[in-house]
């Protein structure tokens, strides 16, 4: 196992005074004005001067955001946090109708079970297992519950004297009336969310529609990200931090890497790069393998490559959605010579603390999967406002730090 952290190519500890932050959402975005409300508490739950923020604006044709001014010992820091936006793609996948989606998604969640992906998954990491199995258990909790209650039902009425055929259509109305539970209370349970979300992973490792469509917006992405570079090096900027979170840890793995294909001065500017990915969903599109597994692969590389960014992949083994403290290269097949495994490391997650202003937190997979954006609630636990908005760059903060004692890293 690997034990020395990601060394950057050049130690960095100038204070940084103006800092860019391009966040990339994942597959269930909020409003960029809720994402600015979880990090503004995350902010004034950490003592001292609470920092202040201005209200959400349009930066580009792809993004939102606004501005952080955060108080230090050592001066004031301004972050320009800027979300970028591809919820399009996503709710166009998620609003097909229901017998589309039961169609394509129990497809995928086959082809990944009896494909070999299930067995690759299972050797790197047990979290995603809820991920995999969770809707499926959940729908047929609804359905068989639904049935069985009809049953009941129909074979109660022919008790009475109805139609021998009454319990035959009791079964048939209590599984609809099941599924239609199941959509009914979706904000409480995200099976189908969960169901949604593995499809899209699966068919874009497959290279199947959505994968064009979340392609294309990718460039755009990569555009974006070349475009703040070369801004921060004309504005004195000190640091530019790209955050890929969930399904955006993949989305800004491709953005990111496009970027450094288009030749982006990413070392000769004042600005340092850090890369940092947050509960990162791509250990399934690895395990599925095909097309986009490779292209996930050549990505991957060709950051873990470049000694100009500092690479920190964030995770927790009890987060259902990502594959906790596994080394992303242990996700690429062919690993060049030159790449360095970025630093792992644990979120330290203690015990998750429900947000009143969003009833979805409620459920404990859900929230414990945002709480990469929230204030640590456990000492020693992931501080992302510190490192989105504090003086000091992903290198300089994470530079002593070793990978976490359980993280699977490649073999040097």
């Amino acid at each position: 196992m690997k034990e020395n952290s990601q060394e950057p190519a050049q130690k960095d500890d100038r204070r940084v005074r103006r800092r860019r932050v391009i966040y990339v959402h994942g597959f269930d975005p909020a409003s960029s004005d809720r994402y600015r409300r979880l990090i503004a508490r995350a902010g004034a739950n950490r003592g001292g001067p609470a920092p202040s923020f201005t209200a959400v604006a349009s930066l580009s044709d792809v993004s939102e955001g606004w501005r952080i001014t955060s108080d230090a010992v050592s001066g004031p820091t301004e972050t320009v946090f800027e979300v970028l936006r591809y919820e399009d793609v996503v709710r166009h996948w998620r609003n097909r109708s229901l017998p589309i989606r039961f169609w394509t998604g129990f497809g995928s969640w086959a082809r990944f079970a009896f494909g070999g992906g299930l067995r690759r998954a299972f050797q790197l990491s047990k979290g995603p297992a809820g991920l995999f199995f969770y809707p499926i258990v959940m729908l047929s909790i609804f359905i068989l519950t639904g049935l069985t209650l009809g049953r009941l039902a129909g074979e109660g009425a022919e008790a009475f004297g109805a139609p021998a055929w009454t319990s035959q259509v009791g079964r048939a109305a209590g599984a609809a009336a099941g599924l239609w539970l199941s959509v009914r209370f979706e904000r409480s349970f995200f099976a189908h969310l969960m169901l949604a979300l593995f499809d899209f992973l699966i068919r874009v490792a497959e290279d199947k529609t959505p994968a064009e469509r979340l392609a294309a917006r990718i460039d755009r992405f990569a555009d974006r990200i070349v475009e703040c570079v070369a801004e921060a090096n004309r504005t004195k900027v000190d640091g530019i931090l790209i955050v890929g979170h969930s399904l955006g840890g993949l989305v800004a793995t491709h953005a990111l890497a496009r970027a450094i294909e288009r030749n982006v001065d990413l070392a000769g500017g004042r600005a340092r790069i850090g890369f940092l990915t947050l509960g990162s969903v791509a250990g399934f599109i690895a395990c599925r393998g095909g097309q986009g597994a490779e292209d996930y692969g050549q990505s991957a590389a060709r950051i873990a490559s470049n000694k100009d960014i500092f690479w920190v992949d964030v995770s927790a083994p009890r987060d259902w959605f990502s594959f906790g403290l596994v080394d992303p290269l242990l996700l690429v097949e062919k690993v060049p010579p030159d790449a360095r495994s970025p630093l792992v490391i644990s979120a330290k997650f203690g015990k998750v603390m429900p947000d009143p202003e969003d009833k979805r937190t409620k459920f404990r997979a859900m929230g414990l999967h945002m709480k990469y954006l929230g204030a640590p609630d456990r000492k020693g636990g992931f501080d992302f406002f510190a490192v989105a908005a504090g003086p000091m760059t992903l290198a300089a903060r994470f530079a002593t730090r070793r990978n976490s004692p359980k993280a699977r890293m490649l073999s040097p």
